[in-house]
Formats: C-alpha cells, sequence, structure tokens
C-alpha cells in the first residue's frame, strides 16, 4: 500500500492503474473508439473515469458490436443523444432498425437533427426496404452534415476509405476522382441493384481495391484508369464482374486479354469453381510482380470431387518452354479449400516445385483429412515437398470447423482497417465457405 496525499492509502489495484494516471485528452480518445456499450460502461470503474465518457466524442456505434451481443434498443438511441453533450464522432445504425419501422422518416430525422452530432465525422444507415421500389426520400437532415463528414465523396480531402454496398436505387454510374483514397471495397447483394459501371479515373494514392458479395451475377464493370499505387485486388468471384486496366480485361476470375500488364498488383484474391492452373498463369502474365496469392474455392465438401469437365492442371509438357521465362514470385500461396485430388496436386506442385522464393503455402483442407496422418504424409510425398524450389518454404495443412457468421464485419474491417498491409490474412478462417 502507498500513502496519498490526505493520510489515505492507495491500494494495490489503484497503484497498479496505469492507464488511469492518463492524461483526460488521451482517456477521450480511447473511450470514443470503444463499442457504444463499452464507452457507457466506463463510467462505473471510478470516481476518475466517471466524467471521462460524457466528455469523450459520442461513438454511437449499434451496427459494429462483438458477435452475440445483444443490440441496444431503438428506443435507447433517442436517450443516448439527450444525455450525452456531443460533440459526435460517428453514428452507425443496424438495417432492422429502420427497415421496417412505419415513421422511419421521422424516427431517423429525430436522431440526425439533435445538437449532440453536431460535427459528425462518420455516418452509416440503413434506409428503407430495399425489395421495394423506389426508396423513400432522405430527410433533410441527412444532409446537415456534408462539411464534416470523413467519407464524402464530393470535395472530400480527407477520404481514405470507401466501401460501396448494395448499390440499390442509385445512379447506373459511379466516378470517383480522389486524391487521399486509398482503399475502395464493393459489396454487391441481390435485390434490384442498378449500378453497372464503377469508373475509378484517378486515385493516386489506391491501394486496395477489394470486392465482396455474391450479387455479381448482375453485370457491373470497374475501370481501373488511373490508380499507379493498387497493391491489392480481390476477392474476384466468378460470374459478371468485369474488371478493366485499360486493354487488360478480367471477367470474373478469368483473364479476356492481358495486352497491358499491371506491375503494381503484389497481392491477389480469386474465387473459383475449380482450382485451374492455366487461369493462375494468365493472372500471373497480367500482374508480373505478385507475391501473394489467394485462391476460394466454392464447392461444398459433399460435393463429387471429379467430373469429366474438371482441369487436370497437368503442366510438365504443356509448361516445360514457359516454366524458365516465367518470373514466378509469389512468396505466400494460400489455397480453400485443397481436396489432395490429382488436379488440385499438381497444382500445389507446379509451386512446390517452380517457384523459387516461395516462402508459405497454407492449404485449408477436410477436418477428416487433417486428422489423418496418413493423407497428410502421401500429400507430402505426392508434393514432392523435400523437393521444393524454395530450401525455406513452409508447407502447412489447415481445417476449420466452419466460417464466422460475422462476414459483414470482415468484410468492413478489411476496407477501413488500413493498419493491416495485407486485408488477407487469415484468409484461411474465412473464405472457406461455398457461394
Amino acid at each position: 500500500m502507498a500513502m496519498v496525499p490526505g493520510g489515505g492509502k492507495k491500494s494495490r489495484a489503484e497503484e497498479d492503474d496505469h492507464i488511469s494516471r492518463l492524461p483526460d485528452a488521451i482517456l477521450e480518445e480511447i473511450v470514443s473508439l470503444l463499442p457504444t456499450k463499452d464507452g457507457g460502461r466506463t463510467q462505473i470503474l471510478s470516481s476518475r473515469w466517471r466524467p471521462i465518457w460524457l466528455a469523450a466524442p459520442l461513438n454511437l456505434d449499434i451496427h459494429h458490436r462483438p458477435p452475440f451481443q445483444r443490440l441496444i434498443p431503438a428506443g435507447e438511441i433517442s436517450g443516448i443523444l439527450s444525455s450525452h453533450p456531443g460533440p459526435g464522432r460517428r453514428f452507425r445504425i443496424p438495417r432492422d432498425y429502420l427497415e421496417h419501422d412505419d415513421r422511419a422518416a421521422a424516427t431517423l430525422d429525430g436522431w440526425l437533427r439533435s445538437p449532440v452530432l453536431d460535427g459528425l465525422q462518420e455516418l452509416e444507415f440503413h434506409y428503407g426496404d430495399w425489395e421495394k421500389s423506389p426508396l423513400p426520400p432522405l430527410p433533410a437532415s441527412a444532409h446537415r452534415f456534408s462539411s464534416t463528414l470523413r467519407a464524402l465523396l464530393g470535395g472530400c480531402p480527407v477520404l481514405q476509405s470507401l466501401m460501396i454496398t448494395s448499390c440499390i436505387g442509385c445512379c447506373t454510374r459511379i466516378r470517383i476522382v480522389s486524391s487521399t483514397l486509398r482503399s475502395i471495397g464493393v459489396h454487391i447483394s441481390w435485390g434490384g441493384i442498378k449500378l453497372r459501371q464503377l469508373a475509378i479515373e484517378d486515385a493516386p494514392c489506391l491501394e486496395r481495391l477489394l470486392l465482396f458479395g455474391q450479387g455479381f451475377s448482375k453485370k457491373l464493370v470497374i475501370s481501373v484508369i488511373s490508380a499507379p499505387k493498387l497493391e491489392i485486388l480481390g476477392q474476384l468471384p466468378f460470374k459478371g464482374l468485369r474488371v478493366e486496366f485499360g486493354a487488360t480485361a478480367i471477367q470474373g476470375s478469368s483473364v479476356l486479354n492481358s495486352t497491358m500488364v499491371v506491375p503494381s498488383v503484389k497481392v491477389l484474391a480469386l474465387t473459383q469453381k475449380d482450382l485451374s492452373l492455366d487461369v493462375v498463369i494468365d493472372f500471373m502474365k497480367c500482374f508480373p510482380c505478385l507475391e501473394k496469392l489467394y485462391i476460394k474455392l466454392t464447392r461444398m465438401y459433399n460435393q463429387p470431387t471429379k467430373s469429366k469437365s474438371e482441369v487436370t492442371n497437368a503442366w510438365c509438357r504443356k509448361y516445360r518452354n514457359l516454366i524458365s521465362a516465367l518470373d514466378i514470385r509469389l512468396k505466400k500461396i494460400v489455397v480453400t479449400t485443397y481436396r489432395g485430388n490429382k488436379a488440385h496436386v499438381n497444382f500445389a506442385k507446379f509451386f512446390v516445385l517452380n517457384a523459387g522464393v516461395l516462402e508459405s503455402m497454407v492449404l485449408e483442407v477436410d477436418v477428416a483429412n487433417y486428422y489423418s496422418k496418413t493423407w497428410i504424409e502421401r500429400q507430402h510425398t505426392l508434393l514432392q515437398i523435400d523437393n521444393s524450389a524454395s530450401k525455406g518454404a513452409r508447407f502447412d495443412f489447415v481445417s476449420h470447423g466452419g466460417w464466422p457468421a460475422t462476414l459483414e464485419y470482415i468484410w468492413s474491417d478489411q476496407v477501413h482497417d488500413l493498419s493491416t498491409a495485407d486485408p488477407f490474412v487469415g484468409f484461411d478462417k474465412w473464405a472457406c465457405s461455398p457461394d
């Protein structure tokens, strides 16, 4: 125990509480980054913490919560807005809060007019029923944050990440010109999708273009006109999406024309119906500096693994002359789901024997095979791992019992978390589900 002014004593917990000794400004910044419930609960920690939540910018983020945590009831939102003095930093409301509200316009208008939200920097809400058309007009209060929002397309000087989701009822063409944008995510879901073209006309700082969802059966063309620093591309689906880099065209997960190479791309994620070496080699020609490759296979485990139309990936004769000319710079390869059949073995063995700078190959397998020592040993033999072209490479077989139900949050984090150099880290843990 230690003495404090007035003759009292500090408890051991107080002596070890270094966080509480931080200046108020830093504590307020910490609290403003916490989930809404957690931020509010800091008031009960001690008398030192009691005023911090009210002094910190309000983070009213109900959309982003830990899995299985109960949502804050809609009726409590007005109470939070009336009890906090502001200013507001973030206001995010899930889809079901307004989707079936007969007075949705009035409810939303009441929230957005709150003076607590003056100076709001981040705003997200889902408005109207996406199955019905046309969508109701937004209340005028939704436009009052145009000078402070950090995710406003028109004339925003600080925009760094942008998530385009659903695009139901919007215009058919979106043009992007931004000197600060570093990350773009496009999530298309089923429904009345009108977006047909996304043109990235001038984005000198753009580093990642991430594509999610199952609604790409609708035709959508993404034209990358000028993005010289684009390093990360994916997850390319296999349906109706077309991505164009000048004269180079990619349709779904296949390269249609690679007249112009794109040397800036170093990380690529693909969605494939069959594991195809021909397709991957086409992408390697298109992106000659590729260092990381992630492939998601969409078939379920209980579906047939072999058919007359399935590729064999036989390459010894087919690519005999190409191997010496192809500069394979891949350092990391992740495949979900690897089945260990002839086609998959041929695919993986190509890189085992020819990727001279390979550092890691991760093969996500069925749980039954994962726990079979005999199966794993046979795969090591078939892949000729002892003869690997890269002597320091790791070859790991992994397995996961399922896939998270919170992919929406993973997608959002991939787009907005710019502190992660590779947004597909952990790809084998969450991307093994079928479309």
